[in-house]
């Protein structure tokens, strides 16, 4: 039986408080607050499949616990950044800022794993691409090299639909989108817009202007997949309810993995 194939999953996660109550300017009082893993059935579908092996940090874990060498970062075939913002790679914790060097760029070290043969997939959120009020600030870093897509050059890049937004397939005979029904689901809540590169390949568009939600393209001698939706509440609340969502999860891992593990 070959080995499993290896997934890196950043980010889908928040921390919820609850009231903040404040007796005087100098004592404040909270109660309650919440960790919340909206990933946790996006990663039980991969668990259930002994095709895939997931390891998972939240955003916050990432800033100290994602890869800093190629050895490190190379026990994978895919690594996927979802509402994860480029600071939490790039940055380090307070301790390390403290001292120069901090440590590894580490959205140079995704470049270079891909470009020799690793994969890169990002979700759409308020802290991927461009994100809400520039959260994800992947722009014009080396992150940004390696996906399919160009980030907006502006303060936010979102569109918001409340309303609901369906996909408008374009090469249903992809690898990821062969045997999938987009016709009446999954509806999308938001999405980030984004510009093409010359050499993408675009799967599903989205939204009234038709803009891309599932392109995908190669970097060196890997791949990479930018998924402008989210496959995660809240805008990904219908893509978890969506009863394709399983396969396409599969087909998108099984793609993107594809020449790291030839």
């Amino acid at each position: 039986m070959s080995k499993p194939i290896r997934i890196l999953y950043v980010g889908d996660s928040w921390m919820t408080a609850g009231t903040l109550g404040a007796f005087s300017s100098l004592t404040y009082d909270l109660r309650g607050a919440s960790v919340e893993n909206q990933a946790q059935r996006i990663i039980d579908h991969w668990r259930s499949d002994p095709q895939f092996s997931v390891d998972y940090m939240t955003g916050w874990d990432a800033l100290a616990r994602f890869p800093e060498t190629r050895e490190a970062i190379g026990q994978y075939d895919v690594v996927f950044l979802s509402d994860v913002e480029s600071d939490a790679l790039i940055l380090y914790p307070m301790d390390r800022s403290m001292r120069a060097p901090m440590g590894p760029n580490r959205l140079k070290l995704v470049r270079e794993f891909v470009r020799h043969g690793g994969a890169l997939a990002m979700i759409g959120g308020y802290a991927t691409f461009t994100g809400r009020h520039n959260a994800g600030n992947y722009g014009g870093t080396p992150i940004e090299e390696v996906l399919p897509v160009n980030c907006l050059e502006r303060n936010d890049d979102r569109i918001e639909t409340p309303e609901g937004a369906l996909a408008q397939v374009v090469d249903a005979a992809h690898p990821i989108m062969q045997g999938l029904d987009w016709s009446r689901e999954p509806i999308f809540n938001g999405y980030n817009r984004v510009t093409l590169k010359p050499n993408a390949s675009v799967l599903a568009r989205i939204g009234e202007a038709e803009d891309p939600l599932v392109v995908v393209g190669e970097f060196g001698q890997g791949r990479s997949l930018a998924f402008t939706s989210d496959i995660a509440p809240h805008w990904g609340a219908g893509f978890q309810d969506w009863p394709h969502s399983g396969p396409f999860l599969t087909q998108m891992v099984q793609w993107l993995a594809g020449p790291h593990r030839a």
